[in-house]
C-alpha cells in the first residue's frame, strides 16, 4: 500500500488563498508549510518556483537538480518530489489547479504548454543573470497582484501567469531539439496518448490498444510520437510503468511480488528483468539505494 502523501491545494487554505490559486515568497511559504514540503510527496496542482537566494537540491521523479539563485522549476500534478534547502533560501512560489486556468481561459488547456509536457526535457532550468531579471519580474508581478485588492485582480494575476507560461514555452521551443514537433496537432495527439496511458497502463501494455482507442494505425501513431518527442509509443508506455514502479518501490511497504501484480505482471521474475533492462538495476537494488540515500 502506498504511503506517499498527495497534497491538495485546499490544504493551503488561509486568508491569502483566492479560489484555486496560491502565491507567496518562498521563505514565508517554507515557514508555514515546512513539515509537508520537505518530505517526499505528490500534489494535485501545477507548481512554479523561482529561487533568488540559498542553495540545496530538488528531487523530482527520482532525478536530483541543484538549487541556487536563478533556479527555476515548473511541475505538473502527480509528480513526486522533495527538497533539501539551506536556511537562507528564498524566492517566489505559486501554484494552481487545472480548473483555475481552464475556467479563466475557456478555449485553452494548461496542458497544451510545452513546459508541462514530461518530454520537453527538464522541469528545471538555471537562468543567467539577464534572464533572471526577466523572470524575477514575472514572479514578483504575479505575487504582488495576488496580494492586492484592486478591481479584477483575480483575472489580472491569471493573465500574468498565462504570460509567464507563454514566455517560457517560447524559450523551450526556441532552444529545443529540432527533432521535436511542437505544432498544435503533434501536441494534441501526444496529450491524448498520455491521458490514455495514464488511465490504462496497469492493464494495457501494447501500442495496439492505444492506437485502437485513438482510431489510427499503430504505425501512424508511432510515427507521430517519434516526430513529436523522439520516442516510440512503446517507450511512453514503458516509461510510465517504470515511473510508477519506482514510486511504489520507494514510498510503499509492498513486496516485489505485490508491486509486480499491481503493475499488471503475474511473474515477479519477469517484472524484475524488465525493470533492470530499463533502469540498469534490480528493483531491490533501486529500493535499497534510494531509501538508503534518504536516511
Amino acid at each position: 500500500m502506498s504511503i506517499l502523501p498527495v497534497l491538495n491545494i485546499k490544504q493551503f487554505d488561509n486568508d491569502e488563498l483566492k479560489g484555486d490559486f496560491y502565491a507567496n515568497t518562498f521563505a514565508k511559504h517554507l515557514s508555514t508549510h515546512h513539515a509537508s514540503i520537505t518530505k517526499p510527496h505528490k500534489h494535485n496542482f501545477y507548481l512554479a518556483v523561482l529561487f533568488l537566494q540559498g542553495t540545496g537540491t530538488h528531487e523530482i521523479d527520482f532525478k536530483s537538480y541543484p538549487i541556487q539563485p536563478g533556479s527555476l522549476f515548473f511541475m505538473r500534478p502527480g509528480q513526486t518530489h522533495h527538497w533539501e534547502l539551506s536556511p537562507n533560501v528564498d524566492g517566489y512560489i505559486f501554484f494552481h489547479s487545472k480548473e483555475f486556468y481552464n475556467l479563466i481561459f475557456q478555449n485553452r488547456n494548461v496542458d497544451d504548454y510545452p513546459l508541462f509536457d514530461p518530454h520537453h526535457g527538464s522541469p528545471h532550468v538555471q537562468l543567467g543573470s539577464k534572464e533572471l531579471n526577466v523572470y524575477f519580474k514575472h514572479f514578483r508581478d504575479i505575487y504582488e497582484e495576488y496580494k492586492s485588492d484592486q478591481w479584477m485582480t483575480y483575472r489580472r494575476f491569471a493573465l500574468l501567469v498565462d504570460f509567464l507560461y507563454l514566455d517560457f514555452s517560447r524559450k523551450i521551443i526556441s532552444e529545443g531539439s529540432e527533432a521535436k514537433d511542437w505544432s498544435s496537432k503533434g501536441m494534441e495527439w501526444l496529450h491524448k496518448l498520455q491521458k490514455l496511458v495514464d488511465t490504462h497502463y496497469l492493464k494495457e501494455k501494447q501500442p495496439g490498444f492505444y492506437a485502437d482507442q485513438l482510431n489510427i494505425s499503430v504505425k501512424h501513431l508511432n510515427k507521430m510520437m517519434v516526430k513529436s518527442i523522439g520516442k516510440s509509443t512503446r517507450d511512453l508506455i514503458h516509461e510510465r510503468i517504470i515511473l510508477e514502479a519506482k514510486r511504489m518501490l520507494t514510498h510503499s511497504d509492498s513486496s516485489i511480488q505485490e508491486i509486480s501484480l499491481e503493475l499488471g505482471y503475474d511473474d515477479a521474475s519477469y517484472f524484475s528483468r524488465f525493470f533492470k533492462k530499463k533502469t540498469g538495476v534490480k528493483p531491490t537494488e533501486f529500493s535499497q539505494k534510494y531509501t538508503g540515500a534518504l536516511i
